[in-house]
């Protein structure tokens, strides 16, 4: 009787340890493979649109900071290609700014942005905005230095050094490279090869060579040659 009793106590303090070891596993549990899953990012736009030339600003927030993740802004067109992506630091309080040219990467329509925070998946938070044609027909991108042997073209230009074809192609370079943008469906319908460019024009060219008038004035210029079929753009 005395060793069923002391077998039924054994077995109980077996089954209590047991018991306890599991309880202390279940409370600390094993070391966590991810903890991707409890990171989040808060993210918006400066705007919901914008013409192609501008700056889009995003700001927001991650939850929790860490000094190993770094945050990967993502930016994809309407067919769901990716246009760009760009990494960005995050500030120890958990806060990043992150600018996006809308250079010539980019086009009229909307797209798709998505923010991670480290490498899983399960961190990306999505947005959108919408560019849209602008009411000029050209832009200067204010970010782009313009290279001087441009201005040196206009000034020849302007005093009969060069001729007309030689200045429209220096202005075909400028929008090829991105230094200006063009909506090519104000451009005129019909090239005017033939035509006298008006006498202001080549004017304005030689002011802006020698610096006295700014880049707007002289872009003005050059969105009327496009505009009156003086100067043909690609739409490529």
């Amino acid at each position: 009787m005395r060793l069923n009793a002391f077998f039924i106590l054994a077995m109980i303090s077996l089954l209590s340890l047991y018991s306890s070891e599991q309880l202390a596993l279940g409370y600390g549990g094993a070391p966590e493979q991810s903890s991707a899953n409890n990171y989040t990012v808060k993210m918006v736009s400066d705007a919901e649109s914008y013409a192609l030339g501008d700056s889009v600003i995003f700001s927001g927030s991650v939850n929790k900071y860490d000094e190993d993740r770094s945050l990967r802004i993502s930016i994809f067109d309407s067919g769901n290609d990716l246009t760009v992506t760009q990494k960005t630091p995050v500030d120890a309080d958990g806060t990043f700014l992150h600018k996006v040219m809308l250079n010539e990467k980019f086009s009229e329509g909307k797209f798709k942005v998505k923010a991670q925070y480290g490498n899983s998946k399960a961190t990306i938070t999505i947005m959108s905005f919408t560019i849209h044609v602008s009411d000029n027909a050209l832009i200067s991108q204010a970010d782009a230095e313009i290279p001087e042997w441009i201005k040196s073209n206009a000034g020849w230009w302007a005093d009969g050094q060069i001729d007309d074809g030689s200045f429209v192609e220096g202005m075909q370079f400028l929008i090829k490279e991105g230094f200006m943008k063009v909506d090519v469906i104000e451009q005129g319908s019909a090239l005017q090869a033939d035509a006298e460019i008006p006498e202001w024009i080549k004017s304005n060219a030689g002011w802006w060579a020698d610096g006295q008038i700014d880049d707007g004035s002289f872009v003005e210029g050059m969105q009327f040659l496009i505009k009156e079929g003086f100067m043909s753009v690609s739409s490529s």
